[in-house]
């Protein structure tokens, strides 16, 4: 029952963001949407399942927090701002039945999407058991302290990256410093951890159902470091000589110490 409402629910939402989409000509509004749909997502679980506990809760919690901070990062960011080059680039391939393209390979996708990476959030609203031994606290001790970690990369990353873009003096100038010099993509591993962090929370209270909400963790990762995440921007940079050259010694997901030699340090 569960599943089906929030299929419904997300069908719903995805639907009013394509139509503001369509009203500010701008699929953009897909990005927005995009951190508060898991927040709608734990919301209608909450109020339709009746069984929140210990680790649902938390986990609505936590989704909460970073949904939001996610929508209005974006929101912030990008709501006077032109429609950005994916989706300009989408609508000349297209040329034709452009709003109704719009409206099913964007919008209602990413919902489907939006839907399988919510799965531990859905299925930890489908039990009212609770902790009852040491191996599941620290179990869930432990998730909780990942997902920190990872939304500390996400946020901190996201933060030091518009400080630098804001000063003009940065302009055609290279970031070397902060997160952004361990990893060329912090903030997509904050976002990755965070999902895998939500998927051992979920576990800690061992189901056999449960063990569906992998696919959240493992698809989030898979998109974001071989589809929508890392190689658009990757590409996007693949003639900057100054990237290049951060490229060679900075990790491009996971954070390392950065290699010696090989240029100065950048991001995008």
């Amino acid at each position: 029952m569960i599943f089906a409402v929030n299929a419904l629910v997300l069908l719903a939402y995805f639907t009013i963001s394509f139509l503001i989409a369509q009203i500010r000509k701008n699929n953009g509004i897909a990005d927005m949407a995009w951190g508060l749909g898991f927040v709608i997502v734990a919301a209608s679980s909450l109020l339709f399942s009746q069984n929140g506990n210990l680790l649902s809760i938390t986990i609505s919690i936590l989704v909460l927090i970073w949904g939001l901070r996610l929508f209005f990062h974006i929101a912030v960011r990008n709501w006077n701002k032109p429609e950005d080059y994916r989706y300009a680039q989408m609508k000349e391939k297209w040329r034709t039945h452009i709003a109704f393209k719009s409206y099913i390979y964007v919008f209602v996708f990413q919902g489907i999407l939006l839907f399988f990476i919510s799965l531990p959030i859905q299925l930890s609203y489908r039990s009212t058991s609770a902790i009852s031994s040491v191996p599941q606290f620290i179990l869930y001790v432990f998730g909780v302290t990942l997902w920190v970690c990872g939304f500390c990369f996400e946020a901190v990353g996201d933060t030091q990256l518009k400080k630098f873009k804001q000063d003009a003096a940065n302009k055609g100038r290279i970031m070397s410093s902060g997160l952004w010099k361990y990893s060329r993509h912090p903030n997509y591993f904050g976002e990755s951890t965070m999902w895998w962090a939500i998927w051992i929370i979920s576990m800690a209270d061992f189901a056999w159902l449960r063990l569906a909400g992998l696919v959240s963790p493992v698809l989030i990762t898979y998109l974001l470091v071989f589809v929508s995440g890392v190689p658009l921007l990757e590409r996007k940079y693949k003639d900057n000589a100054l990237f290049q050259a951060y490229a060679k010694k900075t990790s491009v997901f996971f954070p390392l110490p950065p290699k010696k030699g090989g240029g100065k340090e950048s991001a995008c």
